[in-house]
This record gives structure tokens, C-alpha cells and sequence, in this order.
């Protein structure tokens, strides 16, 4: 059944669109090259593959996007030269499109962004989403969307799909935009009025609240949320805090039941809730060590109740509503667990993580990764960089001093020794999802001026994607050559409500030795384009040793001088003489390729310079078989372009920037008649320097 939320002025009915059952294995065009598709680790590093661009025609058909998403378009929805674009945001980019969300609300899945060369779409076209899998059991999911040309983020309306492979999301829409899956916490909301009532929840069958007659004097709405919490975070928390939760053995789900407006009933309100999940009674485990503990304005509280057992679940009378949590305690200490329960509170969507940063230097390329991850998987992180070429930079700690106040009057005795409890060694620190560290690099590198750093210096933990880092292309600061030294360092943000423990400033230093930095400055070698060698005159020197020997000689018959009068006539032409011309340095090989690596849409860009049909699918089932990628299908087509033109100086140039205009890519075009004028070849350093 379709989501409830549905914005109509985005949305169309499924008339436009006609598909079968099995559309899927029946697709018109299924073309999925070059994109990594329904894989358990999505490649995000290479920004290639999370890219690309379709030109469906009047027919339309179905086309693979990348981390195995996909687009149904129905016919008459595009032109023949119209394109349509699905770019997934890579993680060193997603803050530039990260939604905000509430606290309640988490990510789950990448961000795509759609684009097309048209404005209005004639019909709504599917797309299929997929997203990372979550606890169905106390989660529900949603679609955020940010149409093109509005800044406001909206609920998206949407079918799931749970299919043998990844769960995905499908939406039929007629704007195109941002898209992203989020997920909620389910809850319940029930009417209460004051006849009272008894609500058995549908969240979990050991939930039940029951409100006897006048219990209040106006009707009211109350609402039940289940926040669950696993025995690895409790485990987690009695490592890292033995002293608050030494009396605490087993513990139930956090539980909430709260009334729309603050309220105090007149008469009891009787509450059913279930027992640890791991209880038994036992000589070791009795109900008398069971607790209930109720959340206050003041804190937690233990319930000194009358309590009714059964095998699964605990009933109690209250005054007042809120958070509630069933909790087992050693023997006679259950009136201390309020302690226990406070830290497990604040542990409930926390996690130990580590900032790992990673360094490649290459010799002309040096590259800075700023990571934030789980400890879970702090591993095989810097198992997966090395393999890369990355290497891992210790970190230290700094240090915050203590304000020691000076006393006025200097004592003879010395300061007592402050005698510490040791306090147990904690790997790593407190993280959460959309927790932000800001950072700075510093000393003798800096960050090149076309990363995006001086936009954002803040790196976010995403705890339900799989990848949260930075990376920034790092060069020296100056043109020493000479060992360098530089300094990355961070800090962590203070988020409302939010608290994470263990979590200070660090710093990392990053050294780079003197035989790299002369390698970095070392001047590069471009080979030149061959030029063409002149055949050079063979001489025969064989010479003729027996002098004696007479060989016959030819017989040359001798004509009569030829007047030039004559001569002129006959080498005279009529034809007009041929200027042999130079073609244009931006046809040169070096210039094409530079060009493929800007626009690597070469399917799109050959149809704008109207090569046939027949060619350009040619050309594409020649890439797919040889498994070319998109820089190199590009340059392809434009040596077959080449080839075809006449006029290989001013008139190929021209017909090369109308394509790349029509496109929208007037910035390259603007550069490279500005190249053809000049008479230099296209390189990358042409559009740095504008």
C-alpha cells in the first residue's frame, strides 16, 4: 500500500506508465556498464562510477543507475537528443546535500541526485532506490525529496520493494530532484477519554496500559514508542562504566508512554510491560531482585510498587506516565539501579568510534583521507586504505590543563598526593549519528585551492552508511624542498542533548620527507606527438676496385634544348594551388583526451554532433564488450569525429563548442576557443587557472 504522505504536485497516477510483471527481465535497454551494481560494499570512492547519464529517446526503456539503482521511462517522455542524469553523492561531497533532520530521524541510504536537459517531464517516470537494511521490528522508513529549484525538503511518497537482493524504495515522479531514504521510530498513538479504556499495544504484545473511568476530566492522546538497546551496549557500558552499573545484570527495552500535555491522573493507571529478555527465575535470578524505573523531571526514579509477575511480564499501578524500564539487580540492590539505568540512557543510540586519518603520497599527487568510524570496524578500515596505498597516522591526544588556583601564602609542606582510582582504559570515544567534528590542516601543507575545504571543515559520523570521511588533495605550502611537517587536528562539536563521552580535541602530524618533496617538484615529462621523418637520400658508395673492367655504359639519347617559353606553357596549370593546412591543436590527441576526462557523457555528446545512430550504438556495444570506461568511450567517439570532418582547423573547432553549449557545458567551450585561438592544446591546468 502506498506511503500515506504524498505530495500530489510531484506525483502522477500509473495511467502514463504501462509495464508489465516482469519488466525487469524484459528491459528495452538495460544498460548497466561502468556502474557498480548490487554489491554488499558499494564502490564509493571513484566518482566515476557513481555517475552517469542516458539520452532515452522517444521509445524510453530501462536503464541501470549506480549502486544498482534503476529508471523505468515510458515512451514520448524525452526527445531524441534529451538526456537524463543520476549522480549518487560520493561522502566526501554528501554534506553539501545532507538534509536536516530531527533527532529522531537517521539516513539510510545514499543520496541521488536526478537532472535532465529537459524542464517538465510530459509523464512521470520509476525510480527504484535502494537502501541499507534496518531493525524493521521497531523502525519504519520514509522518502525526503528537494525538487529541483525549491529549497525545502518534503516526505516523498513511495512503495517498498523486498526483493531476493537489496530492499529499495520505488517512486513514480514527474520532477526530478535530490531523493534520499530515512528511518523513524514506530509508534502508536491511541485516543483516551474519560470512560478510560484499555489499550493492548500492537508494538509488542506484552504492552498494555489500562485507564479506569474519570481518570481525567478531558479526553487525551496518548503514545507508545519502543527504544530498544542491545547486550552489547550494556556490555559496553559496564566495561566503560563498572562503577555506575555494577548492580545492574539484565535490563528491558526503554519504553515510552506519554500523554499529548503533562498529567496527573486522579486515579491509578495500571501498566503491563515485559520482563529482561533473558530472565528465568532461578535460584541466581528472582523476581524479587526486579525493578521498574520510571523516568522524572528529576531523573530516574525506582518504583516502590506492588508488583504482579508472570512468566514474561511485570504489572504495576502509576499516578503519572513517561519512559519506563524493567531491570534485574544483584541481590537486594535494586534500589540503586537508577544509577545503572541513567547511563544506559545516554548510551542508547552511542556507539565506541575512532577518527583514523590516511595519507598517500604519490609523486605528483599527495591525498589526505579524514575518516570517522565505528571501533567495530577500525580494522578492516585500515586493512581496506593500505590496500589502496594509504598509510595510517597515530594520533595524540591533547592534554586539557587544570586550573590550579596559586595561594597567597606559601605553605612549607608540600601538596598532598592526590591518590586516583584508576579508571579503566577506553579505546576510542562516544559517537552518534550526525555527531560533527571540526577540523583544520595546518603548518607546512595546505589543501589545494580546488578541494572544497574552505566551504566545510566539519566531518559528520552517518552510522547507518557505510562510509564517513573527508579527502582533500594536500600539496606543500611553499616551494622549499625541504622535510615538511603538518598538522591535522580536531574537535568536537557540542550537540544539544547530546553527550558524548571520552570525546577531545586531537591532533595527528603528518611528515613528509625531503626525498618525497623533490619528487613532487621534480618538473613532469609530457612527451610530444611524433613528428614525421624526412627519408634522407641513400648514396651508394660501392666503388669499383678493377679499373680494368669496362662495363657497358647505357645509351642516353640526346634531345634538342627546349625553349622556356615552351616550359612555362606546359608546367602551366589551371587549377587553383592546394594550401596544406595544420589542424587545430584542439584535435591533437592530448587535447581530445583532456576533453574526455571533463565530459565523460560521450554517448550524449555524440548525439549532439549528430553522428548517426547506427554509429554511436555500434560504438556503445563495442565499449560494453570491451569493457571501456566513460573517459575512454568518449575519446573514442571523438576520434571517430575527427576523422569525419573536412575542415580540421576553425570549422571542427566551432562545431565541437556549438555541441558542448548545447549540452551546457558553454565553460569548456569558452575555454577551448580561447585555446584554438592561441593555438595550444586543451590541458586540466586551463580550467584551474579559470
Amino acid at each position: 500500500m502506498r506511503h500515506k504522505e504524498i505530495i500530489t504536485s510531484g506525483m502522477k497516477t500509473k495511467k502514463h506508465l504501462k509495464r508489465s510483471e516482469d519488466s525487469d527481465s524484459s528491459m528495452r535497454k538495460d544498460n548497466t556498464w561502468n556502474v557498480s551494481v548490487n554489491t554488499d560494499r558499494p564502490i564509493l570512492e571513484d566518482d566515476a562510477h557513481l555517475k552517469v547519464s542516458y539520452t532515452p529517446g522517444k521509445k524510453g526503456g530501462n536503464f541501470g543507475l549506480p549502486l544498482g539503482a534503476k529508471l523505468m521511462v515510458p515512451d514520448g517522455v524525452f526527445n531524441k537528443k534529451d538526456s537524463i542524469t543520476c549522480e549518487v553523492a560520493p561522502p566526501a561531497q554528501r554534506w553539501k546535500f545532507t538534509p536536516v533532520l530531527p533527532v529522531y530521524e537517521h539516513l539510510t541510504s545514499e543520496i541521488f541526485q536526478f537532472s535532465s536537459t529537459v524542464a517538465i517531464l510530459k509523464k512521470a517516470v520509476v525510480i527504484q532506490i535502494p537502501f541499507y537494511a534496518i531493525d524493521t521490528e521497531h523502525s519504519e522508513i520514509n522518502v525526503k525529496g528537494k525538487w529541483k529549484d525549491e529549497h525545502e525538503w518534503v516526505n516523498v511518497g513511495f512503495l517498498k520493494k523486498d526483493g531476493n537482493k537489496a530492499p529499495c524504495v520505488e517512486l513514480e515522479i514527474d520532477r526530478l530532484g535530490i531523493f534520499v531514504v530515512t528511518f523513524t521510530p514506530k509508534k502508536e498513538v491511541f485516543e483516551v477519554t474519560t470512560q478510560g479504556c484499555l489499550y493492548n499495544s500492537r508494538l509488542s504484545k506484552y504492552i498494555s496500559i489500562r485507564f479506569p473511568k474519570k481518570t481525567s476530566d478531558k479526553n487525551f492522546q496518548c503514545t507508545i514508542q519502543i527504544n530498544p538497546i542491545s547486550p552489547e551496549k550494556v556490555q559496553l557500558a559496564k566495561q566503560n562504566f563498572p562503577h555506575e552499573t555494577n548492580e545492574l545484570l539484565e535490563t528491558s527495552e526503554f519504553i515510552d508512554a506519554l500523554p499529548e500535555f503533562p498529567l496527573t491522573f486522579k486515579r491509578p493507571v495500571t501498566v503491563k510491560l515485559p520482563l529482561p529478555a533473558r530472565f528465568e527465575e532461578s535460584e541466581e535470578k528472582k523476581t524479587d531482585d526486579i525493578a521498574v524505573l520510571q523516568k522524572t523531571e528529576k531523573g530516574w526514579i525506582f518504583l516502590d510498587s506492588a508488583y504482579k509477575f508472570t512468566k514474561t511480564t511485570v504489572t504495576f499501578d502509576v499516578k503519572t506516565l513517561s519512559t519506563f524500564c524493567v531491570a534485574l539487580s544483584k541481590p537486594e540492590r535494586k534500589t540503586a539501579l537508577h544509577r545503572s539505568i541513567t547511563v544506559l540512557e545516554g548510551r542508547l543510540s552511542k556507539e565506541m568510534g575512532e577518527i583514523l586519518v590516511f595519507i598517500s603520497l604519490q609523486e605528483k599527487c599527495w591525498i589526505i583521507l579524514l575518516e570517522l568510524c565505528s571501533i567495530s570496524r577500525k580494522e578492516s578500515k585500515v586493512s581496506e586504505r593500505k590496500d589502496k596505498g594509504f598509510s595510517l597516522i597515530d594520533k595524540s591526544v591533547i592534554q586539557k590543563e587544570d586550573n590550579v588556583k596559586p595561594s597567597g601564602v606559601p605553605s612549607r609542606r608540600p601538596p598532598p598526593v592526590s591518590i586516583k582510582s584508576k579508571t579503566p582504559e577506553v579505546n576510542g570515544f562516544e559517537i552518534f549519528d550526525g555527531m560533527r567534528w571540526g577540523f583544520d590542516i595546518k603548518d607546512d601543507i595546505r589543501c589545494s585551492f580546488d578541494s572544497d575545504y574552505m566551504e566545510n571543515k566539519d566531518l559528520q559520523f552517518f552510522k547507518y552508511l557505510p562510509e564517513s570521511y573527508r579527502r582533500f588533495v594536500i600539496e606543500p605550502k611553499n616551494n622549499e624542498e625541504k622535510d615538511l611537517f603538518g598538522v591535522v587536528t580536531f574537535s568536537p562539536y557540542e550537540t544539544p542533548g547530546q553527550e558524548a563521552k571520552f570525546a577531545s580535541p586531537m591532533k595527528f602530524s603528518v611528515d613528509i620527507p625531503e626525498d618525497t618533496v623533490r619528487a613532487y617538484f621534480k618538473p613532469e615529462f609530457v612527451p610530444e606527438e611524433p613528428k614525421p621523418e624526412k627519408e634522407k637520400p641513400k648514396f651508394n658508395f660501392d666503388l669499383a676496385l678493377n679499373k680494368e673492367e669496362k662495363k657497358d655504359e647505357p645509351f642516353i639519347p640526346k634531345f634538342k634544348p627546349i625553349p622556356p617559353t615552351v616550359m612555362e606553357r606546359l608546367m602551366r596549370t589551371s587549377r587553383k594551388p592546394i594550401i596544406l593546412e595544420k589542424e587545430s591543436r584542439i584535435l591533437s590527441g592530448k587535447s581530445l583526451m583532456t576533453i574526455s576526462r571533463l565530459v565523460p557523457e560521450g554517448l550524449t555528446l555524440a548525439v549532439h554532433l549528430d553522428l548517426p545512430d547506427s554509429t554511436i550504438t555500434g560504438l556503445g556495444f563495442d565499449a560494453i564488450s570491451n569493457g571501456l570506461g566513460m573517459v575512454d568511450v568518449t575519446y573514442k567517439i571523438l576520434l571517430y569525429w575527427k576523422r569525419q570532418q573536412k575542415d580540421k582547423k576553425d570549422g571542427a573547432v566551432n562545431v565541437l563548442s556549438m555541441a558542448l553549449r548545447d549540452m551546457g557545458r558553454g565553460d569548456i567551450a569558452t575555454v577551448i576557443q580561447e585555446k584554438h585561438r592561441e593555438n595550444k592544446d586543451v590541458t586540466l591546468e586551463c580550467f584551474a587557472q579559470s
